[in-house]
């Protein structure tokens, strides 16, 4: 153990000194799932189909159980034609009660969020095919985020698109009363980013240009700096069976992600400033632990499966070895959940991640699924430094 561990350090500080220009933290390719979000944001050992895909590899194993009528019991993939999802991280229950206001009103609100723990919403689509040992999918995540600020003057926000493949295969390996799974993917990718938007600045444009009647609008993003470029990651993870138990290690993000990013003048209809890029983008490596237990219950299995799990991620870099990271304290890494399924339909979930509650539904009516959440992020360092309610939807097509 000591030795590997001796290879990993020195094979991060090589890769350190190799790049001499300054490293800025790139955060990982994922969405805000709620089947996900309302578990507690555990998903390592427990979790399977379509979201499993920016998880846990050894999970593209797994299968779905359908009787047919003689009694046979048939093994499937999990197939989402399509998944549309919708995350919005603020203060939710204000911005529904408002959501009828003026544009003035709705400015203000999102001034004054912004001044207390930050906002922001995302939105992706996608599909996969996940199970029996393959994994392919392909997801497009549009996320803008406000950070906290403590006055109104200034208030700026982030653009970020990411587009990416995943593909990876797992196999398993049957050792007497105990099975091991072992798998890995790869994930190309590309990301577009736009930041330090001034979002009073062009709110107020786009206000001034409805009053004013000119369709064409006053927004310039002259003076935003955007930029783009590709990525390629790369994931393994082991499941380890025993009984109702599985056991899980992964790693996400081996040996660091870099994008290659390059400056942007025009994109979407728009013109950016065209700043050279002279940081290094890199998404740190992580590793992660997991359990999760299904207990059998035989024939009852097909009215209530209830599932409990945990999760904790160690990443491998340090808060000074890349700009804008922030280290987080081990029960902010700690996550928990459970979810009971009823009559194979309805899923009813809760748990506590970071520290804070989460609950979520999940309904499957033949090939729709429905799913949703609340929870909230720790966007400090330690649990109760600054909470962000969070709110989740997810409407898709799946056989």
């Amino acid at each position: 153990m000591r030795k590997i561990i001796s290879v990993l350090l020195i094979f991060m500080t090589v890769t350190g000194l190799a790049f001499a220009k300054d490293r800025y933290y790139s955060p990982a390719f994922s969405w805000v799932s709620p089947e996900v979000k309302g578990q507690g944001g555990s998903f390592i050992s427990n979790g399977s189909g379509y979201n499993s895909l920016f998880v846990n590899p050894a999970s593209f194993e797994k299968y779905r159980e359908k009787e047919k009528k003689d009694g046979e019991i048939k093994k499937k993939a999990e197939l989402t034609a399509i998944s549309l999802g919708a995350g919005y991280s603020g203060d939710l229950f204000t911005y529904l009660e408002e959501n009828r206001a003026g544009e003035k009103e709705m400015l203000e609100l999102i001034l004054d969020q912004v001044t207390s723990n930050g906002m922001g919403a995302s939105f992706q689509v996608g599909t996969g095919y996940v199970g029996r040992r393959i994994g392919i999918g392909f997801m497009t995540v549009a996320e803008m985020d406000a950070p906290a600020v403590e006055t109104t003057l200034g208030v700026t926000g982030d653009l970020m698109l990411t587009s990416g493949l995943v593909a990876g295969y797992a196999h398993p390996f049957e050792l007497g009363q105990f099975k091991l799974v072992v798998g890995a993917d790869i994930r190309p990718m590309y990301r577009f980013i736009a930041k330090d938007i001034d979002i009073g600045a062009l709110t107020g444009s786009a206000t001034d240009a409805a009053t004013s009647g000119d369709e064409s609008g006053d927004i310039s993003f002259s003076e935003v700096n955007a930029m783009a470029g590709l990525g390629l990651g790369f994931d393994a993870g082991v499941d380890f069976y025993w009984r109702d138990l599985i056991a899980s290690v992964t790693m996400r993000d081996i040996g660091n992600t870099r994008y290659f990013f390059k400056p942007v003048e025009q994109a979407f209809g728009m013109t950016f400033a065209n700043e050279e890029i002279d940081e290094i983008y890199v998404t740190p490596w992580t590793m992660n632990f997991g359990v999760a237990y299904s207990p059998t219950l035989g024939k009852l299995n097909k009215f209530i499966a209830p599932t409990v799990h945990g999760s904790f991620s160690q990443p491998l870099v340090r808060e000074d070895a890349l700009y804008d990271y922030k280290s987080q304290s081990f029960w902010s890494r700690l996550d928990l959940g459970t979810e009971v399924v009823l009559l194979s339909a309805v899923a009813l979930r809760a748990g506590l991640q970071g520290g804070y509650f989460t609950a979520g539904f999940g309904l499957d009516l033949f090939f729709l699924e429905l799913n949703g959440a609340l929870y909230a992020d720790e966007l400090g360092s330690h649990a109760g430094d600054q909470p962000e309610m969070g709110g989740s939807l997810e409407f898709a097509i799946r056989f």
